[in-house]
């Protein structure tokens, strides 16, 4: 009994120890969703029709325990592409009470609110990197990689693998 606890215990690491192997797949777009008036997919080729800002040697690791610099990055501005969705609302002040949702293919999750990203410093900050180290959107192994490079803790709102983002209201 002794050795079939230990085989299942050692099967059941194994099934872990691959799941957290397994290579996330980087995404090609994003779905802007929620309270929109019309849902909005970004592309790899949407993006290049934004702004592109040269943002230069940069922080772009996703975690706030280390830092990863980068040379040559580019990116577009979120807010630029933000502007282009219509927002569903009834009187212009109820988009203090928006949020988005920003969701990732490994299912990680981060929250920037409407006022955040329109009305302070954060919003003139975050970025949808186009660029990295010389190499295009398509040769990237982290895209959608989305950057907040004014965050007091660097890397801690910095997000790879950007699937959708979800615009909310808070209730």
């Amino acid at each position: 009994m002794q050795k079939l606890n230990i085989l299942i215990l050692l099967f059941l690491f194994s099934l872990k120890t691959n799941a957290q192997n397994e290579e996330i797949k980087s995404t090609n777009s994003f779905l802007i969703t929620g309270k929109v008036k019309e849902e909005k997919t970004i592309t790899l080729d949407d993006l290049k029709n934004y702004p592109i800002i040269d943002l230069k040697d940069i922080n772009t690791s996703c975690s706030p325990k280390r830092e990863e610099k980068s040379k040559d990055v580019k990116a577009v501005l979120l807010k630029s592409i933000l502007d282009d969705v219509a927002f569903d609302y009834k009187k212009s002040y109820m988009l203090n009470q928006y949020y988005f949702l920003f969701v990732a293919v490994d299912d990680y999750k981060m929250v920037f609110s409407f006022s955040e990203i329109f009305n302070t410093e954060i919003g003139n900050n975050l970025y949808v990197v186009t660029e990295l180290e010389g190499k295009g959107l398509e040769d990237m192994n982290n895209r959608i990689l989305l950057l907040s490079t004014k965050d007091i803790k660097g890397g801690s709102r910095n997000m790879k693998w950007l699937s959708k983002i979800v615009v909310q209201i808070a209730e």
